[in-house]
């Protein structure tokens, strides 16, 4: 009877301290994508290295998801970055304004017209990409993606892409 107690003791010991764990395991990590984000979001504004810009831009939208306060600070930048000289670094940017849970009547407009005026195929996937990840709330923007899947390349990169994003947002058909 007593190492029966004395099992529950260590038992209900160990709830504790793993309870105890996670709650301020989970305080320590958004302190880290905190840090992460503002270390990602400082190298956007002062990087002068497209790659380091295309990195930021990157992580910036991978943190979004996460959770989307995480880069309030750098959305300013993201959008400056849309009209960035380099092709990669307006792809990246395009990709994660649609991470970035933005409203579609702020962010779609300009992913719609990164679709319709960029000469760069790499630009229109990371448009296509960022409208794919706004789903649902991107539905204005199927009639320029149904032509973009139409005149594309079927096997091309830009028209398999077009395709998913076509059927992502809700309009099964191309």
């Amino acid at each position: 009877m007593g190492a029966s107690r004395f099992v529950k003791a260590m038992a209900l010991v160990a709830l504790f301290n793993g309870a105890l764990y996670l709650s301020v395991r989970e305080e320590a990590v958004a302190g880290e994508k905190e840090e992460e984000a503002k270390r990602y979001t400082d190298q956007l504004r002062k990087g002068k290295d497209a790659k380091a810009k295309v990195t930021a831009l990157q992580e910036l939208g991978r943190l979004a998801q996460i959770k989307k306060s995480l880069i309030a600070d750098a959305l300013p930048d993201v959008y400056k970055a849309i009209e960035d000289k380099d092709a990669g670094v307006r792809a990246a940017a395009a990709e994660a304004l649609g991470k970035a849970d933005e409203p579609y009547e702020k962010a779609g407009d300009i992913l719609v017209k990164l679709l319709k005026d960029d000469k760069e195929d790499a630009v229109k996937i990371g448009a296509l990409k960022g409208l794919t990840v706004m789903g649902n709330s991107a539905k204005a923007a199927l009639p320029t993606i149904r032509d973009i899947a139409k005149s594309a390349d079927k096997k091309s990169k830009l028209g398999v892409t077009a395709t998913a994003a076509a059927k992502a947002i809700g309009g099964g058909k191309k």
